[in-house]
């Protein structure tokens, strides 16, 4: 009897295509809500196709979630008929993003070896479009004329105006459709496929919105801001402006540390005998339960101001108030240690917080998130946060947090000045030999009442100066939080 095949598949272009929204046209929220959910939508009309042309059923998928699955197919399979799924499935996907976004599938007898097959596949985006045999597809080369392009996108020609009270751009036919559905996705929480056309399509495959969970449905619904009248959801602006101190935008960007490495060693540690690999999906079930529904659980709770932009595998995009995102990065990891990190240890989660304008392109935001994501992966053990220009490890958030919210504090009580602060960080992050010096006179001549209510606030100078000269770790977590008390204590 033949062994069983693995499929891996994994699309890519996934972070560009969803940021892909200028903010021309306004309703930029909408329009990454449905590029978001369109996404995913494509994984599992992938996963759907799948089981349709390979005969593979729910129960055989080891890993899904965050772009990409991996499949345990019947024994048998011809390999014609995976190259001819694979390039149908590209086609489609070509032709339905534009080319944004890629889909490459690799197979092989054993999960790493599918994975190695599908990374080398990536290197070729595009091959079964662009290449006809051993040549190249020179109708594949070439797009008819742009034209006028759409003010949203700037990517496809614009069909048509649509004229909103304060607006009056040039939309093309997907950017319209994607502020549609961006509009009907606040009021869906559960989509399952549909035996017909389904409401929204994806590489072919119907689905359509159920109100509760059942069987082969699976959640669409991300936690959004509402206005006060409870209707529309919050602008990017208004989120800012919740923010204390200092109106910022916060971007969240976070995942799970060296998963692949994970993956790996946990498809290693099972048993091939009985049912195959049951470890390793319920690794990926769980990972994928904890970002898609407990973590919007928590934001519906208890962090209602924070905007989910993509949830999903093992990765998390959110966009809230700076300091209400800073308090929540630290519940989301003692969430998760406490979860998947104890289940499946050692697994760890790093976060790269951005502070940032609600004026700055939500792109470009979302690439100052990532830059700090890399450094917090970057630290020893990983296990991070990166944010107002420091990394530190989980176990110091808390006290860096509550260090920033005691110094607004003792500004706000009159025991120092914002200018006090200021010149303090300065000289933090400053090489002169005489720093510390300087620091001390700073701190002896303008802290009030230090024996009394400024007894606190001497103490921390104190600590901090002595951390200057010895510990360059904890002298970087103490400027964090005099940054963080200036943004609090800083007018809008």
């Amino acid at each position: 009897m033949s062994e069983a095949i693995y499929l891996a598949c994994d699309f890519s272009g996934i972070q560009r295509y969803v940021l892909a929204v200028k903010s021309q046209g306004q309703a930029q929220a909408k329009r990454l809500r449905a590029r978001s959910f369109l996404l995913e939508l494509y994984e599992h009309a992938a996963l759907a196709a799948t089981f349709d042309h390979l005969g593979a059923a729910p129960a055989d998928v080891l890993v899904s979630g965050g772009g990409g699955f991996l499949v345990r197919l019947p024994p048998g399979t011809a390999p014609d008929s995976l190259e001819e799924l694979a390039s149908e499935l590209q086609r489609r996907l070509w032709k339905e993003t534009g080319g944004e976004v890629h889909l490459s599938m690799g197979w092989d007898a054993t999960p790493l070896g599918a994975r190695a097959q599908m990374e080398y596949r990536k290197r070729r985006p595009g091959y079964s479009i662009l290449q006809a045999g051993e040549s190249w597809d020179l109708n594949g080369l070439s797009q008819p004329p742009l034209g006028e392009p759409c003010d949203v996108c700037g990517q496809s020609p614009g069909q048509r105006r649509v004229v909103d009270e304060d607006e009056n751009s040039l939309h093309c036919e997907n950017c319209l459709t994607a502020r549609r559905l961006g509009e009907r996705l606040t009021d869906w929480q559960w989509m399952r496929r549909s035996a017909g056309q389904g409401q929204e399509r994806a590489l072919g495959v119907g689905f359509e919105p159920v109100r509760d969970r059942t069987p082969g449905s699976f959640r669409v619904g991300r936690w959004i801001p509402l206005g006060a009248d409870g209707r529309g959801p919050m602008t990017f602006a208004q989120i800012s402006g919740k923010a204390r101190g200092d109106s910022r935008l916060a971007v969240l960007k976070a995942d799970v540390d060296d998963m692949g490495v994970r993956v790996g060693q946990i498809a290693d540690e099972d048993s091939p005998e009985g049912e195959p690999y049951q470890r390793l999906r319920s690794f990926s079930r769980s990972l994928h339960t904890f970002f898609v529904e407990q973590v919007q659980d928590m934001l519906k709770e208890s962090w209602p101001l924070i905007y989910t932009i993509y949830a999903g595998g093992d990765d998390l995009l959110l966009v809230g108030p700076g300091d209400v995102m800073l308090d929540f990065a630290g519940s989301l990891a003692k969430e998760f240690e406490s979860g998947p990190g104890r289940e499946y240890g050692p697994l760890t989660l790093s976060a790269g917080v951005a502070l940032v304008s609600h004026r700055v392109p939500i792109r470009n935001s979302v690439e100052s998130g990532e830059k700090l994501l890399e450094q917090a992966k970057g630290r020893e053990g990983k296990n991070s946060c990166a944010a107002l220009d420091a990394v530190w490890a989980w176990d110091s958030h808390d006290e860096v947090v509550g260090d920033g919210k005691r110094l607004a504090a003792w500004i706000n009580d009159g025991l120092a000045s914002r200018s006090l602060l200021h010149r303090l960080l300065r000289l933090a992050e400053s090489d002169e030999p005489a720093r510390t010096a300087r620091w001390s006179y700073q701190v002896q001549r303008n802290i009030r009442d230090k024996r009394r209510r400024g007894a606190a606030l001497v103490g921390w100078a104190n600590r901090t100066m002595y951390y200057l000269e010895s510990d360059e770790q904890l002298a970087a977590q103490a400027t964090a939080s005099l940054r963080y008390a200036l943004l609090a204590t800083r007018g809008s």
